[in-house]
């Protein structure tokens, strides 16, 4: 057995880190899908169904990201296991324009 250096111990703490933020936005990540389902059950449509697909979606995108840029792959399955909507797949990265700052409240 090697001793440990600081490469070492310093790289053990940025996995620690990373798997810390993945299962952090797996959380957001089932909470907005949660959220859209729960909308969905209930009947309902119109605006906020809208802001909760974007919000899906953006939550995706951070998820996705950040495990492809940890090393981890096979995103095709993940989707699978969350039961992402194509409606949110296709939302995935794409860029909502802001709102002028005077409708901002």
């Amino acid at each position: 057995m090697r001793v440990k250096t600081g490469q070492d111990v310093l790289e053990h703490e940025i996995r620690e880190e990373q798997a810390a933020t993945i299962g952090r936005l797996a959380r957001e990540l089932r909470m907005a899908l949660d959220a859209l389902d729960t909308f969905d059950r209930q009947a309902r449509s119109g605006r906020q169904r809208a802001v909760l697909v974007d919000a899906a979606a953006y939550a995706l995108w951070h998820f996705v990201v950040h495990r492809d840029c940890s090393g981890f792959r096979f995103t095709e399955q993940v989707l699978e296991d969350y039961a992402v909507p194509a409606e949110v797949r296709a939302r995935m990265g794409a860029v909502r324009p802001t709102p002028p700052v005077s409708s901002r409240a």
